[in-house]
């Protein structure tokens, strides 16, 4: 090997992984569409699933993937349960998955605040019942006043 190729083949293992560094959002799409296709080969629709709103107030979108948007055609309730469905919110390179039966992004003195409301259950109560939870994110984590189990 020469020495000309060497250093090609470091500077491709230093730039590879960056180039190569999945879309969190697109990864979460293709897998449930690849869940839709696998049962009984239906067709998926991600609709208006993805939301982008600056969640943590750096100035720049972040995105919410709300998978009770999901549709599937060989299986209605395919992406949510009971308990209600999952909210993915994808703050910078990082994400968190919640159980939610709606959500709504709401702002306190500019804060952008994320609210949820969850199935009883997540706060002791019985499952018909709904609890509440507020999220913040700032300096790169979260920040929530969630119901204690």
């Amino acid at each position: 090997m020469t020495g000309f190729n060497l250093v090609c083949i470091t500077i491709l293992a230093l730039v590879l992984p960056f180039a190569a560094q999945a879309d969190p959002v697109a990864d979460i799409l293709s897998e449930a569409e690849a869940d839709c296709a696998g049962f009984e080969n239906g067709r998926f629709d991600a609709g208006n699933a993805v939301t982008e709103a600056d969640l943590d107030g750096d100035g720049t979108n972040d995105r919410l993937v709300d998978t009770a948007r999901f549709s599937c055609t060989s299986a209605a309730s395919l992406y949510c349960g009971s308990g209600g469905c999952s909210l993915i919110a994808v703050v910078g390179s990082e994400s968190w998955d919640f159980q939610v039966e709606g959500w709504r992004l709401d702002a306190w003195n500019s804060i952008p605040i994320l609210l949820l409301a969850r199935d009883g259950g997540w706060c002791g109560a019985s499952g018909a019942e709904t609890c509440f939870e507020a999220i913040r994110w700032s300096q790169g984590r979260m920040l929530t006043v969630g119901p204690q189990p």
